[in-house]
């Protein structure tokens, strides 16, 4: 189940652009957030992103 901080997760990256800047806006760290995204990735079994 996506959970709410999920999808705030989801709507501060798709807004800020970057990874650095949806963890400020987020106020968690980058490592934090990287983290999280790395649990969802794990959980719906494939990348959410394109990293370049």
């Amino acid at each position: 189940m996506l959970e709410i901080r999920h999808l705030r997760t989801l709507s501060a990256l798709r807004s800020a652009g970057s990874l650095v800047r949806a963890a400020q806006l987020l106020n968690l760290t980058q490592s934090a957030l990287s983290h999280q995204i790395k649990l969802l990735e794990d959980r719906y079994g494939g990348p959410l992103f394109e990293r370049k």
